[in-house]
């Protein structure tokens, strides 16, 4: 039998998903957005034009732990995440297509000097994993407590 407050411990966790998940990535993203003067000096060389600083080590604490978070989310509703794509299959062989996609142009693009390819990349990554938050929280809401 399951205790009334493990049942309160598991909607307490569910309601911070995903909001908390995505609150560390935002804190991430403005860290690693602040102006390069705030930077310092590069600590590792990547690729040509691209570097860590301790700064940006700061923004990629809190980018990383909140991917994490989120895509373990995400994998938690993998079920209800397949029963959308196999209701709308064209819609979810693009939300894949546009996901590997996106963080493909993203990892080319840091590894490389593609430039500014980054940014389209870390977007269309950004947009396709909101949409599967959204299919995801609308079938965990469909789910109940």
């Amino acid at each position: 039998m399951v205790s009334p407050s493990h049942h309160s411990g598991a909607r307490f966790r569910r309601s911070l998903w995903p909001v908390g998940p995505v609150s560390g990535v935002a804190l991430g993203v403005a860290v690693l957005a602040l102006p390069a003067q705030l930077e310092g000096p590069p600590l590792v060389r990547i690729s040509p034009g691209h570097a860590l600083s301790l700064l940006d080590g700061v923004g990629v604490v809190p980018l990383v732990v909140g991917s994490l978070w989120l895509h373990v989310g995400l994998w938690r509703r993998r079920s209800a995440l397949a029963q959308w794509a196999q209701g709308w299959p064209v819609a979810g062989a693009g939300l894949v297509f546009a996901a590997g996609l996106g963080l493909g142009l993203l990892l080319a693009a840091v590894f490389s000097a593609f430039s500014w390819w980054w940014a389209l990349g870390a977007a269309v990554f950004a947009a396709a994993n909101a949409v599967a938050v959204v299919v995801a929280v609308i079938a965990d809401g469909r789910a109940g407590p």
